[in-house]
Parts: structure tokens; C-alpha cells; sequence
């Protein structure tokens, strides 16, 4: 089991990954993910460098109601009891149109050197389902999720 725990991430991650830039369309990005029957994706620049991700957790926060803050009419100026800035940041998610006013930014990524043990921490902590994996120059270069993980894991309770 300890080999196992030790794997690097380069020998188990999903090395074609689907990954989408900041300036894609909402629409085009539900499209791809319906398509490819997968949950989320990494979002990177030109130089193919992760600069976000996007989960089912952002696409569906992109749909909640939104809730007005409570406030009161004071003298024609609005005065708000409570703080906004929740408020202002679900509503740049309703109103997104492009992955970039989306996307979970940074996203949390692992090196390709990274072992499995490493992997499931810095998912537990994180309570992530999908890591991309980079390589020394920062470059996307797989996907983990935990789908993968329990393969991993699944291995060693069959040998």
C-alpha cells in the first residue's frame, strides 16, 4: 500500500483533459460540459497555464435566486443593514455571461511529481473533487479526480 500511497500524479492522472480559456461563453462552456459528460474543467490562458477552474458548484450558484440585501430608504439614499459584498459577488455569478466572471480563481492545482497521499490530502482539505496537474513550467498536463483516486485506492485492497 505505501508504493501505492507514493505513486506521483503524472502516473495516474487523465492526461487528455478538456480545459476552456477565461473568455469563453457561458453557453458554449454548459454545451461542452453537457457534451463531454463531465463536471467541471480548468480554465488557462494562452500560454496554457491554470488560471481557474470551473465546478458543477459554479455553474449552479450561477442559478440560485438571488436575495436583495435588507436596506432601508433614508432621506432617498439607500442604506443597507447588512454587508453587501455577498450580495455583490453572487450577483456577478447570476449575471456571468464568460467562464472568467464564473470560474474559482486561483485554482488549487498539483505538481505531476505530487504522490497519490499528497493528492487526497490537498483534496480533503480543500474539499475538491477534480485537481489539474501541472507541470515545472505551470503548464496543464492532466486531471485528477476522485473518481481516479478510488481506482487508486481500490488497487491495493484487491492485491
Amino acid at each position: 500500500m505505501e508504493k501505492t500511497l507514493k505513486k506521483p500524479a503524472k502516473d495516474f492522472m487523465a492526461k487528455k483533459v478538456i480545459a476552456v480559456q477565461e473568455n469563453e461563453n457561458i453557453k458554449a462552456l454548459f454545451k461542452l460540459l453537457d457534451q463531454s459528460a463531465i463536471l467541471g474543467v480548468p480554465v488557462v490562458d494562452d500560454k496554457h497555464h491554470v488560471v481557474g477552474i470551473v465546478t458543477e458548484t459554479d455553474l449552479i450558484r450561477h442559478f440560485t435566486t438571488l436575495e436583495t440585501p435588507h436596506s432601508i430608504n433614508l432621506l432617498g439614499s439607500i442604506v443597507y443593514l447588512n454587508d453587501i459584498s455577498d450580495f455583490n459577488k453572487h450577483l456577478k455569478e447570476h449575471c456571468a455571461e464568460t467562464v472568467k466572471d464564473l470560474m474559482t480563481a486561483p485554482a488549487i492545482t498539483a505538481n505531476e511529481t505530487a504522490t497519490l497521499l499528497e493528492v487526497i490530502n490537498l483534496m480533503s482539505e480543500n474539499n475538491i473533487s477534480r485537481l489539474p496537474v501541472v507541470n515545472k513550467k505551470g503548464e496543464l498536463t492532466g486531471i485528477i479526480t476522485r473518481k481516479d483516486v478510488v481506482h487508486q485506492l481500490a488497487k491495493v485492497k484487491h492485491v
